[in-house]
């Protein structure tokens, strides 16, 4: 049974990989993500809400009683809520070329979150993993190395916020982690989408834009559809995946879906791969190192 347990988590490491590229594009083809705020915060929530809706029905047919995982759900839920908020903020107030490199930290931030709160191993392969991804990371779209940015953590407002957005990401996720054995995956993800929905939903009423939503979703209603589809399924696969594995580990690796990504730029927008080949192989050596910790 462990050894059955260990194969679905391998398998659900590599369906987030292939969704997660492939969500990238979605993304892409919906609008750029460095507009207005509200209307990325309208984007957001309709990623979550319908997300949440597509996993509904799965979760009827997992029975659960024990509800206590209810108020840490929804603590991480307000992570995550704090990580859209800045995140978009970041991008529709920042430097692009500033703000965007910082959020590769994240690989790095959740390596230290995982040993401190979660006591997974720190190893040199991990970390030197880490890094060569966030190196391959920031070549293929074409920023600055993130440790140029640093230096403006404490001038820039954007850019603490971006670093707000992924030291709140990796909190959500070191939750989740953590409380994960006390309950199904499906279980878990569908509330956590529904409760980051209602969160989001109260800010942008508060903000007085709730209109918005139903604007960018008439826009482009398919598009929508399938983000919230291949958002909420690769976050559940990510589930599944750390229920064995090391969330230290899983998570950085799913940076390989960049290669997918790449690939798939090829094709739809006929972007060069062979000028992006460089990052490419670093993220593989980085990806490989992340694997000798399995």
């Amino acid at each position: 049974m462990e050894r059955f347990t260990l194969i679905v988590s391998y398998i659900a490491l590599l369906a987030r990989i292939f969704l997660v590229g492939i969500e990238k594009i979605i993304v892409r083809l919906l609008g750029n993500r460095e507009g207005k705020a509200d209307v990325n915060l309208a984007a957001t929530f309709l990623f979550f809400i319908i997300g949440a809706i597509v996993l509904t029905p799965i979760s009827f047919f997992v029975p659960f009683t024990d509800i206590q995982f209810l108020i840490p759900c929804y603590i991480s839920s307000l992570f995550y809520t704090i990580y859209a908020y800045a995140f978009v903020a970041s991008l529709a107030t920042g430097e692009t070329s500033l703000v965007t490199p910082i959020y590769s930290l994240n690989g790095l931030v959740l390596v230290l979150f995982s040993f401190f709160f979660l006591s997974e191993p720190f190893t040199l392969t991990k970390v030197i993993g880490v890094l060569l991804m966030m190196i391959g990371a920031s070549l293929l779209a074409d920023i600055r190395n993130p440790f140029y940015s640093l230096k403006y953590l404490f001038s820039d407002i954007p850019t603490r916020m971006m670093f707000l957005a992924i030291v709140s990401q990796s909190s959500g996720r070191v939750i989740d982690k953590y409380y994960l054995p006390d309950i199904e995956p499906v279980i878990y993800a569908t509330i956590l989408y529904f409760f980051i929905s209602f969160n989001l939903l109260v800010v942008l009423i508060l903000r007085g834009n709730f209109g918005v939503v139903k604007k960018v979703f008439l826009e482009k209603p398919m598009l929508s559809i399938a983000s919230g589809f291949t958002n909420g399924f690769s976050y559940l696969f990510l589930l599944y995946a750390i229920v064995r594995l090391d969330l230290s580990v899983a998570e950085p690796l799913t940076n390989l879906s960049v290669i997918l990504t790449l690939l798939l730029s090829a094709v739809f927008f006929r972007e060069n791969i062979l000028a992006k080949l460089p990052g490419t192989i670093i993220i593989l050596a980085g990806g490989w190192l992340l694997y000798l910790n399995f």
